[in-house]
């Protein structure tokens, strides 16, 4: 019975566990059971969740995480043994506020949900032909390309090869790299970013769409990789991760103190800002939150960012019920000018327009005799400007369109 209970709970967790447990989980290969094979074994797991928790392929290199390799064991949570591609493998399972803790001394990134959903079309060249490679196929390319990406934390799709596949794009129009096909048969898989693979024995080529709503307007990212699909599937898968990491994930040792101001104009309901209000305190780069105002259909929040507000942005956009809307000008009131002319055959500033006469100058408590100065006539008076008034702060505006 309490297996059932904890199987229905898992269940309703949904996603999100499942996507912390494999980031913050690992399984090595143990090539002998001594005690100094298991350490190493225990650091490399260890490297590899914090490369896929960071976003950084090299942050194994970072002299913080190299002082903290020797006391893996304080960050293990779970210890076991299984079986990897018929050999004794180690498993473990990390502690994953210690790890962000790590990742904040280090000075490093931590790149959490979502992650982008990256379509990959693979076409297979051969000596006598070229085929896409499908998800159905059972082609070994497709467990490995999977491999890399569950390495790296990005999530991997394979276009299914049914009727509307077919149908939708061919060879020529994948090997040309020609945009309005590709993105009209991605649709339906709804990618964050798409990338086209010609791969043969010697290596392959890449060409990558980070943003598939716009595939006509963006520069595609390329790549080339010498060497067998073993060993260019990390490197290209490599460096697909790091460029999105690069734009995602969040600066833990770095915090902007400086709050914002965030409108998010068009809420139907109570609902909607409840919505959002969770939305954007799951986003990685929000420190906090704190809402301001509700004004009709507008709420305001003060908004302090954990990274640089295009990264913030980043992650605002991959929530595509949040639209960004253009930001206005501040209104600057224009300064008003008194003008105060000098009546020179009486010595004194006129009081009428608006300024003290020579004469008693009170002042408080204290009184003192202001001696009357000739006026030259010849001198044009100075004019006396009010304070400028200080530009309105830097509000982000984006609007509900869920």
């Amino acid at each position: 019975m309490l297996r059932i209970l904890f199987f229905v709970f898992a269940m309703l967790l949904g996603q999100t566990s499942a996507f912390a447990a494999s980031m913050f989980s690992s399984e090595v290969v143990l090539d002998d059971s001594d005690a100094a094979t298991e350490q190493a074994a225990k650091e490399k797991a260890f490297v590899d969740v914090l490369v896929r928790a960071s976003g950084q392929s090299t942050v194994g290199e970072n002299p913080v995480i190299q002082k903290a390799l020797p006391t893996v064991g304080q960050y293990i949570t779970q210890l076991g043994y299984g079986e990897l591609d018929g050999q004794r493998s180690l498993v473990l399972g990390f502690d994953d506020a210690k790890i962000r803790t790590l990742l904040t001394q280090a000075q490093a990134t931590y790149w959490g949900e979502p992650r982008p959903d990256v379509l990959f079309w693979v076409i297979e060249d051969t000596p006598t032909q070229r085929n896409v490679v499908w998800e159905q196929s059972g082609s070994p390319l497709i467990g490995e390309l999977k491999a890399e990406g569950e390495r790296r934390g990005l999530p991997v799709l394979m276009p299914v090869g049914d009727f509307d596949d077919v149908v939708a794009v061919s060879v020529p129009d994948l090997w040309g790299g020609f945009a309005d096909p590709i993105a009209k048969a991605s649709a339906r898989y709804n990618p964050t970013g798409i990338v086209v693979v010609k791969v043969n024995d010697r290596g392959l080529t890449w060409q990558m769409f980070p943003n598939a709503a716009a595939i006509n307007n963006d520069t595609p990212v390329e790549g080339r990789i010498s060497g067998a699909p073993a060993q260019a599937f990390p490197q290209m898968i490599d460096a697909i991760a790091d460029y999105y990491a690069q734009r995602l994930a969040v600066n833990l040792g770095v915090v902007n103190g400086d709050a914002l101001s965030l409108e998010i104009s068009d809420l139907n309901d109570a609902e909607d800002f409840f919505v959002v209000e969770r939305s954007l305190k799951a986003l990685n780069s929000v420190a906090a939150l704190r809402l301001d105002s509700i004004v009709d259909d507008k709420a305001t929040f003060k908004l302090s960012l954990l990274a640089s507000e295009d990264i913030f942005h980043n992650e605002m956009m991959a929530d595509r019920r949040l639209q960004r809307l253009e930001e206005q000008a501040p209104d600057i009131e224009t300064p008003a000018v008194i003008d105060a002319p000098i009546n020179a055959t009486e010595g004194s500033v006129d009081a009428s327009a608006g300024t003290i006469a020579t004469g008693t100058v009170t002042t408080g408590p204290m009184t003192t005799e202001a001696t009357p100065t000739a006026a030259d006539p010849s001198v044009i008076a100075p004019t006396l400007e009010a304070v400028p008034t200080e530009p309105s702060p830097h509000v982000i505006r984006y609007k509900w369109v869920g």
